[in-house]
């Protein structure tokens, strides 16, 4: 059996499929720059000498890294509220991306940071820097180059995963796909459009990250 495929009707709803669109790259802006904010602290904290700290850290990798992430969606979603902390859907997407992928960042992040050599430290320890000053001028400049092919890999992987926020209700690009389908019945109108915008954004990461990456090495 042919598909019909009605191109007036992929047009007619792509006003939804654009605000679905814009959603999507606004959660995962900004669900990006706190998760690697919270990755670089969790990060630091693996590393510290505290071992309260570094097993509070490794814990809260662990547990993030063995459960689903739609697991800790849901557990957000409906478990906040039953502390009296009712967020709105948009902000309980960001936090539950930010907390998930800042425990991958943290973990590309610390590995950055343990490739500086020795010497580095060293260095610093001369310059009487404090540990905070160590690593804010010293090290995490350096292993920036070493970990920002990985980051922007967990950030495509990010992208694709707020999709996961349509299940509270969020009008992201997933979820206008999904109403644009059960209003007209037409899933490949209303799924084709937010396939093509998925891998625009993905590519747009890897060949932007694969052209700055190459800057960097010019640097």
């Amino acid at each position: 059996m042919n598909y019909d495929f009605n191109y007036q009707m992929m047009v007619n709803y792509m006003p939804d499929i654009m605000t679905g669109l814009q959603n999507t790259i606004l959660i995962s802006l900004i669900s990006i720059v706190l998760a690697v904010l919270w990755g670089i602290l969790v990060a630091l904290a693996r590393l510290s000498h505290k071992p309260w700290l570094k097993k509070s850290a490794t814990a809260y990798v662990e547990f993030i890294r063995s459960t689903p992430l739609l697991v800790q969606v849901y557990f957000l979603f409906f478990g906040l509220p039953e502390f009296g902390i009712i967020l709105p859907a948009f902000l309980v997407g960001v936090l539950a991306l930010m907390f998930n992928s800042g425990a991958y960042a943290a973990e590309i992040i610390r590995a950055g940071i343990e490739s500086i050599h020795t010497t580095q430290y060293e260095a610093a320890d001369c310059l009487a820097m404090s540990y905070l000053q160590k690593m804010r001028y010293v090290i995490l400049p350096q292993a920036f180059r070493n970990i920002f092919p990985p980051l922007i890999g967990q950030a495509s992987y990010l992208v694709k995963d707020s999709a996961l926020v349509s299940v509270m209700g969020v009008v992201d690009l997933t979820k206008a796909a999904a109403v644009t389908q059960a209003v007209t019945f037409r899933p490949m109108e209303a799924f084709l459009p937010a396939m093509a915008f998925y891998l625009v954004i993905i590519l747009t990461l890897i060949y932007g990250t694969s052209f700055l990456e190459k800057r960097m090495r010019r640097w």
